[in-house]
């Protein structure tokens, strides 16, 4: 059997994905006026093409077909790594121009202004009067209609959003290029060429919603068809990266299944598909959440596309700051605090801040501009007080007779529920795993085990000064914990546009995030946890206008996700499970205790598998895209390229020190699981499920 648990080497994840007629080319035919038509494969072409069969191709696409194949192939041969279809993050314009007579108008130019910064976008109608400017930023434009012998038509603001391909039909009217014919009263700006459902959340939405934690991906179950079976994980403070974080359930999927997207860059943990790093609302332009009919340029996925974009500067100067706090001083007490008696314990202790900043503008006004924003986390909990149950000293001596509420009779046996029973045949003897198993078990008297029968590794646990002892004479939350934990998170973004001249649009953004999660406890055996997260996420497109109805979109970018959690033990603690008598405690003499867990009992579980786990994942991201509008179709094909660099180590379930588990089988009661011989397989409470991994 393969052993999961050594560390990976540095490797390169190789993945095809075969979504069309030929590797890694989107070929779509799509009339203007018509909805999307895309010819295409799932993975696994071979077996596919078993039930499936082309219609005779036109010639002129099989020439294409030819082409690009010829073309392509041998890129895809040399690079040998993943690859897909170029992920479009921007919106479109699409529409018709015609005369008073409704006749197309051809040569028409048309412009497409921001309102937010004055850049301008220009395209021409063609023949059949139809034309499309693509790759435009989402935001608010304005559009404008040109042609010698008719009236200049203005059409008012609108908005555009990620993945929106607008059709705005303009009918002109006969009159001099110096008038201008304002169209009021229009009708909504309409999505009539796609077949993707979708939802768009926007700014002001992002920015508006309460949100516990300020993780937007809460946002998107918003959308019908996004569930999930963990609210909690929305709302802990730990958004990045983490198995416990929550992502919704889009149409039935695992939340594995989604793909989260950022300026068109891959945002996502890939060695287990976690979400990579999460933006600060403040900084997110808007993110749109397809759940069905993507595009196929969003393939390898079957759940969700979550494609969010951050926000750019414009000709103004904006920004703001904010501060968001949780506190105690607000919070009432938890009734397992006040059940502690007879004093009951102070609440939990929360300081949970979140603050931050953003700020853009121009650096050269219709030209160059800049965004940034900055968000810390303090999620602290400090020197918290919680009850938890500890052997009592009776306990510790064998005597469990505090067990029977109901008292004994006269032979020592329980008159009501708690009675403890002796698996093996002798009452005078240690009982092992070479020890006479009992026919008929027998009850202890008095729930007294005689001290022959106690465990020398229990005898030595309670012996320790690290087991605690109990606080009270209580036979539950007779101890006390002092815990603290923190969330402490620093993140940003810088991002920057430019409009370097009318046919070229470069924009370049700069992400970094470091996440740092310690834990402690006073009990020295509940041992301290802590989890690191530094993320990295990089990405730049350059936009050129090759004619005016030819764009293509490059993009490159680099993602690097880091998850390092594990267990630290206070010094005192050392080689615990050898110093008890544990044979092979402490394997690869890694310091701590093994756990000790317990089902159908009050005692607290105590000393841990050592779970360490380190992902460490690169994502390497080339892609390309071209848009051709030609007569009444548009044509739109490109490629990306994948290299993933995966370094995983994960000390497996049962971790690099193992574990014992007791439920009370052989005893019939839960209380007595660690003291009778608990680490030997036949003896009175023996573990009745063990767990151990080679120390990695």
């Amino acid at each position: 059997m393969e052993d999961l648990t050594r560390p990976q080497r540095n490797f390169s994840k190789i993945t095809i994905f075969f979504l069309t007629v030929f590797a890694a080319l989107l070929y779509s035919i799509i009339p203007l006026g018509s909805v999307t038509t895309v010819l295409s494969w799932g993975n696994g072409s071979q077996a596919l093409n078993k039930f499936f069969s082309l219609p005779p191709l036109p010639a002129t696409k099989l020439l294409l077909l030819a082409l690009v194949l010829v073309y392509l192939t041998p890129a895809l041969l040399l690079c040998g790594a993943g690859s897909a279809f170029a992920q479009e993050v921007t919106a479109s314009i699409t529409g018709t121009v015609t005369d008073p007579s409704g006749a197309a108008v051809g040569g028409a130019t048309v412009t497409a202004k921001s309102v937010e910064r004055g850049l301008t976008y220009a395209a021409a109608t063609n023949d059949s009067g139809l034309y499309r400017i693509a790759q435009l930023p989402a935001g608010t434009y304005e559009l404008r209609v040109e042609k010698p012998g008719f009236a200049t038509s203005s059409h008012p603001a609108f908005v555009l959003t990620v993945n929106q391909v607008a059709r705005i039909d303009v009918a002109m009217k006969v009159g001099q290029v110096s008038e201008t014919v304002e169209v009021t009263g229009a009708a909504p700006v309409l999505e009539t060429d796609v077949t993707q459902v979708d939802t768009v959340i926007n700014a002001a939405t992002n920015d508006n919603l309460p949100l516990a934690a300020r993780n937007y991906v809460q946002l998107t179950l918003l959308a019908p068809g996004s569930v999930t079976t963990n609210p909690k994980g929305f709302r802990t403070g730990n958004n990045t990266a983490d198995f416990s974080s929550g992502r919704p359930l889009i149409n039935g999927n695992r939340e594995q299944a989604n793909n989260f997207l950022l300026d068109g860059m891959d945002n996502n943990q890939v060695s287990d598909n976690l979400l990579g790093y999460t933006p600060s609302p403040d900084a997110i332009q808007e993110f749109n959440l397809i759940t069905s009919n993507a595009p196929a340029e969003f393939g390898n996925f079957q759940g969700g596309i979550v494609n969010a974009t951050i926000k750019s500067g414009t000709n103004s100067f904006h920004g703001d700051a904010w501060e968001f706090f949780r506190n105690d001083v607000l919070n009432a007490n938890s009734w397992s605090n006040r059940i502690h008696q007879p004093d009951p314990l102070p609440k939990e202790k929360v300081r949970w801040n979140m603050f931050g900043a953003t700020f853009g503008g121009p650096i050269l006004k219709n030209k160059l501009f800049f965004f940034a924003d900055y968000q810390g986390q303090r999620f602290n909990v400090p020197s918290s007080s919680s009850a938890n149950t500890v052997f009592t000293d009776l306990e510790r001596t064998g005597d469990f007779g505090a067990l029977c509420s109901a008292g004994f009779d006269g032979s020592g046996n329980c008159l009501g529920s708690g009675q403890l029973y002796n698996p093996c045949a002798s009452f005078t003897a240690p009982c092992t795993p070479s020890s006479a198993p009992a026919g008929t078990r027998s009850p202890f008297p008095f729930n007294r085990i005689p001290a022959v029968m106690i465990s020398p590794v229990a005898s030595n646990l309670f012996a320790s000064e690290l087991y605690p002892t109990p606080v009270s004479d209580q036979l539950q939350q007779n101890a006390v914990n002092i815990n603290a934990s923190a969330f402490k998170v620093d993140q940003g973004d810088l991002r920057l546009d430019y409009k370097a001249t009318e046919k070229d649009s470069i924009s370049y953004r700069f992400t970094r995030s470091y996440q740092n999660n310690p834990k402690t406890n006073s009990q020295v055996l509940l041992s301290n946890s802590n989890s690191t997260t530094p993320i990295y996420n990089t990405v730049g497109d350059w936009t050129r206008t090759i004619g005016t109805n030819l764009v293509n979109d490059a993009r490159v970018g680099w993602s690097h996700v880091t998850v390092n959690a594990g267990t630290s033990w206070d010094s005192s603690v050392g080689q615990f499970g050898n110093t008890l008598g544990i044979g092979n405690g402490n394997p690869a003499n890694l310091d701590g205790l093994l756990g000790i867990n317990f089902t159908n009992s009050a005692v607290t579980n105590f000393g841990t598998q050592e779970s360490t786990v380190s992902f460490d994942d690169h994502v390497w991201q080339f892609e390309d895209a071209l848009t051709w509008t030609h007569g009444r179709h548009n044509w739109k094909f490109g490629g990306q390229f994948w290299r993933q660099i995966i370094k995983t180590f994960y000390a497996g379930n049962n971790g690099q020190l193992g574990h014992l588990d007791f439920d009370g089988r052989f005893t019939n009661l839960g209380r007595i699981l660690s003291l009778a011989s608990p680490f030997n397989t036949a003896a009175v409470s023996a573990p009745a499920r063990l767990g151990s991994n080679p120390a990695t």
